[in-house]
């Protein structure tokens, strides 16, 4: 086996227990490929979270996806569900600061939405860009 392990490939349901599975395993690999670790970390809890609470709503069903990369000298992120889109919840205020705060702790950020799910990208520097 090669030294690092440097994906992480993740299909969880939107569950609260799911954010901290979600955080741990990017964690894991940020540290592995010299990404902060605590932005890596935060930005993940941030996405999964607006993706548990905001992204079923409405009897919608589905999983949310994590996938992370070493690609050159950054650790990409995406976080994807298959919900109903980013749009305001008016019953559930807070939709804004968690991409605020993702868009800050991160090199760069997109998000994509529509009513077939939103997509967040996060990139970090990373040390090792060999990978």
């Amino acid at each position: 086996m090669n030294a690092c392990a440097c994906d992480v490939d993740l299909e969880l349901p939107p569950e609260p227990g799911s954010v901290a599975e979600a955080r741990h395993a990017v964690r894991d690999l940020a540290r592995v490929v010299g990404a902060p670790e605590e932005e890596v970390a935060l930005a993940v809890s941030e996405a999964v979270s607006n993706a548990v609470i905001h992204a079923f709503r409405f009897g919608k069903e589905g999983m949310v996806k994590v996938r992370a990369r070493l690609e050159r000298d950054e650790l990409l992120v995406t976080v994807a569900d298959n919900g109903v889109g980013m749009f305001p919840d008016f019953d559930n205020p807070g939709l804004g600061v968690g991409t605020s705060l993702i868009s800050r702790l991160s090199e760069r950020a997109t998000f994509e939405s529509s009513d077939a799910g939103t997509t967040v990208t996060m990139r970090f520097k990373a040390k090792e860009g060999s990978g």
